[in-house]
């Protein structure tokens, strides 16, 4: 039998339920070849043996490979014994992301780096977008608003999909990127798996998923598949290029490749090219992802999901996105109540990353981890340059470049880099603020009242002569 992650009724509807939130998001075809794939995967009751994997991709089923105690059962194990924790503001995951749209061109996609499957060819390309606000008569009102690492392109709310995005308090009337007045584009990822062609895609030329025949790509192909996006649109000129960690990587690289078409840049806890800590935390993620036997070199959408190797991935990360000050302030020492002493969790923060790595495990699809984490990996803007100046002088627009003092992924002193080469390469229009939260990397996607109001006065006050 099929290993299973939920041993109660209640969470076999909650099976059922993913499965048919998945009709809604395709055509009445696609919605026959679920039901159809779903049940292959039912027992003599009608109830599903697998689960809907990701919950925000709808594409796949996956059997989660063996682990004990069963991930729900952790899960409300780990948030009793949370709750004796002083509480601290989490990232809104989405958790249902449906009701996309989508842009297909049949022209073949070249990536960046040739020496690679089909020599960095994709035959097609599918990008999965979300938009906010009405895009005016002049088609200038635009904000190409760029995601982190695993997010998807659900940032906020709609009438067509209400539950909560990732940049919620963010995005809307009279907020930060204010839908009064812009309208407001967010795609997913090059080789995510929330709508945009990635590893779980099929390759329409051999009819199988692309897994690690999918070719690497870089931070420039992630931003030339968006710039497709805006053609479709419609879209000559944004006003604003908007993003935080790897999207603030594409944000900067926006305005240096596409100087015309960018109005204003925004970079959040971000820099110029990747930093050898951030590197190193993102390798070791890798690898313990690879270790796991049922990642399969990568082969794994018809097996067993790697559970483990995506668990203990997420823990690591989670160290790298919050700070030690935090964890000071908000877990201390504090032991677990009735706990002995052994190689189990002991420690209040040892179950939080457990908490954490249980949470996200089934959320995201393991090789996308991969392909983006190595795409800022490779990251440096400078590459190709006689001098970095030659690069960051190409970015002219006003700019502004946020930084926390709190962040591992990005320490301050990159953004510090970075504004120093934009004033230098004879920008006159750059701002700086560094922060002083407590967050780390997470700032960006918490801290609304700092964040927000430094993105809106750069947005809707500095000056464009």
């Amino acid at each position: 039998m099929a290993a299973r992650i939920a041993s109660t009724s209640q969470r076999l509807r909650l099976h059922r339920s993913l499965a048919a939130v998945k009709y809604r998001t395709f055509s009445a075809d696609a919605a026959a070849r679920i039901r159809r794939r779903n049940a292959e995967f039912e027992n003599d009751d009608g109830q599903l043996q697998r689960v809907a994997f990701p919950a925000n991709n709808y594409d796949f089923l996956v059997e989660p490979s063996e682990y004990h105690p069963p991930l729900e059962e952790e899960h409300d194990n780990n948030s009793q014994v949370l709750s004796q924790a002083v509480s601290s503001p989490e990232p809104s995951y989405v958790k249902a992301n449906y009701n996309y749209n989508v842009y297909q061109s049949s022209q073949p996609f070249q990536c960046e780096i040739t020496d690679n499957p089909g020599q960095g060819i994709l035959p097609q390309l599918e990008v999965a977008y979300e938009t906010w606000g009405e895009l005016n008569e002049a088609k200038d009102n635009a904000i190409l608003l760029h995601t982190g690492l695993s997010a998807s392109s659900h940032a906020a709310s709609h009438e067509a999909n209400p539950e909560p995005g990732w940049w919620q308090r963010f995005i809307g009337p009279g907020r930060a990127l204010d839908t009064n007045r812009f309208f407001v584009v967010c795609s997913n990822n090059l080789a995510g798996c929330y709508g945009t062609t990635g590893p779980s895609h099929t390759n329409p030329d051999t009819q199988e998923r692309y897994a690690t025949q999918f070719p690497l790509v870089t931070v420039g192909d992630m931003v030339k598949a968006q710039f497709q996006l805006l053609d479709h649109l419609g879209i000559d000129k944004l006003h604003a290029s908007v993003g935080s960690s790897l999207g603030g990587m594409q944000s900067l690289l926006a305005a240096a490749e596409y100087p015309e078409r960018v109005g204003s840049c925004i970079s959040i806890s971000a820099g110029h090219k990747a930093h050898p800590t951030a590197i190193a935390l993102r390798y070791m993620q890798r690898r313990i992802i690879m270790s796991d036997p049922h990642w399969s070199n990568g082969s794994y959408y018809d097996g067993k999901f790697p559970v483990v190797g995506m668990k203990h991935a997420r823990e690591v990360a989670t160290i790298s996105y919050r700070s030690g000050p935090e964890w000071e302030q908000r877990f201390g020492r504090q032991r677990i109540e009735g706990a002995r002493h052994s190689f189990m969790p002991e420690f209040l923060i040892e179950t939080y990353l457990d908490h954490q790595g249980t949470t996200a495990c089934l959320r995201y699809d393991p090789n996308s981890l991969l392909y983006i984490s190595k795409a800022m990996d490779m990251f440096d803007m400078t590459e190709g340059f006689v001098t970095p100046l030659d690069s960051l002088s190409r970015i002219q627009c006003p700019t502004l470049v946020i930084g926390v003092q709190s962040d591992l992924l990005f320490p301050v002193s990159q953004q510090r880099d970075l504004v120093q080469l934009l004033k230098s390469g004879g920008n006159p229009r750059v701002t700086y603020f560094e922060l002083d939260a407590l967050y780390g990397h997470d700032t960006f996607l918490i801290d609304v009242h700092t964040v927000g109001a430094a993105v809106k006065g750069h947005l809707e006050h500095i000056p464009w002569v």
